[in-house]
């Protein structure tokens, strides 16, 4: 369960946070549980206590204690949470580096920002917590966890995706654009427009279509061909 605490002084801004955060991660198929505080003192005092966070959204200006100073008490804690700042005030960004926040957004909240800023760190804490090579995705049967050197290729079914697994195959619950967003861009990548590839089971690149170790065949779209052949050169000189 991705735990996430947002923390805004302004309730209607709070209350707006809060519906959207839990809007987008529903969407993304990620069970999350969302705590809405009006007070950073009182945030503090609960995570003091011994409540878990993943993720805190913290606006940067608020009375008594406020998202910089919130933020500061936090990072000499041996695992801090992640921290992203929502502010109306553009030129606090830069602060937000001394305490490790993960992203700066601007209020009114974009929703792509938002989106993006919310599925990285989910990213970052899964990689945190099973290896940087695990996944959880959301199927039918429940959430799967998968191991990012077991996904071979992936392509649309439907309005769902279907991995193409070393052992088989199994349908997500998301589009293949949502899947792209929560793997690494180093190791996958757009071949044709309806294939993503995983480069590290690449045996040859050709003009249009690569070769897997498996021997299949995937096509490659003439655009594309420069990006995958420099992806595959990035990847053996990593």
């Amino acid at each position: 369960m991705y735990q996430i605490a947002v923390c805004d002084d302004e309730q209607s801004d709070l209350r707006q946070s809060v519906q959207l955060t839990e809007r987008l991660l529903q969407e993304a198929e990620i069970p999350c549980a969302v705590t809405a505080y009006g007070s950073g003192v009182d945030l503090l005092r609960e995570i003091q206590q011994g409540r878990h966070f993943d993720l805190l959204l913290l606006d940067v200006i608020m009375d008594a204690l406020d998202g910089m100073a919130l933020a500061s008490h936090l990072k000499e804690q041996a695992a801090p949470p992640d921290i992203v700042f929502i502010s109306t005030d553009r030129d606090m960004a830069l602060l937000g580096y001394h305490v490790n926040a993960k992203r700066y957004l601007a209020k009114p909240l974009d929703r792509d920002e938002l989106r993006e800023a919310l599925l990285y760190c989910y990213q970052e804490i899964q990689r945190r917590a099973g290896g940087s090579d695990q996944i959880l995705l959301p199927t039918d049967a429940g959430h799967l966890r998968v191991s990012l050197w077991d996904i071979r290729y992936a392509e649309p079914s439907g309005r769902h995706t279907c991995l193409h697994l070393t052992g088989g195959q199994e349908v997500v619950r998301l589009p293949l654009s949502r899947l792209a967003e929560r793997l690494p861009e180093s190791q996958f990548i757009y071949c044709h427009r309806t294939v993503l590839v995983n480069l590290a089971f690449v045996h040859r690149l050709r003009q249009r279509d690569l070769e897997l170790t498996s021997g299949e065949t995937l096509p490659v779209s003439r655009y594309r061909f420069a990006q995958v052949r420099q992806a595959l050169l990035d990847l053996l000189d990593a």
